[in-house]
């Protein structure tokens, strides 16, 4: 894999969401905090980078991601951020793309010690409250 340069701070990065509930509560401006917090043990959030791939292919991805989950899911859209945004507090954004996703990238939060969790949080907060939603288009839908 090719490496690829780092994020632009004008860039769209795209949180994949699978769950209903979080969609209809973003579509009423309401960005559940959730859709930003991972396990404990995470080191980095999962992200696409928006602005690198038609909307189509990044649907695709996300859909087969879905289809992997240890629960097969569905998939909704995005929450979507700026990288200047995700990029705050301490946090940082690098490319990291995959051989299923060349658009890849994580946000790295950079947390460590006895409130880790507590730090996530604040973290998946934060992020949210910089993020818009953004629904699957209906002309990607291969169904």
């Amino acid at each position: 894999m090719e490496p690829q340069a780092e994020c632009d701070a004008d860039e769209d990065l795209g949180r994949a969401v699978f769950s209903e509930r979080r969609r209809d509560r973003a579509r009423k401006g309401n960005m559940d905090t959730d859709i930003f917090l991972e396990r404990e043990q995470a080191e980095s959030i999962s992200v696409d980078r928006m602005d690198h791939a038609p909307m189509d292919e990044l649907a695709e991805w996300s859909r087969e991601r879905a289809r992997n989950r240890a629960t097969s899911r569905q998939f909704y859209g995005w929450a979507v951020l700026k990288v200047r945004d995700a990029a705050r507090n301490g946090r940082t954004v690098a490319p990291t793309p995959t051989l299923q996703n060349r658009c890849h990238a994580d946000i790295y939060l950079n947390v460590t010690g006895e409130e880790r969790r507590r730090q996530q949080k604040q973290h998946a907060l934060e992020l949210a409250s910089h993020s818009r939603w953004l629904d699957v288009p209906i002309n990607s839908d291969p169904g």
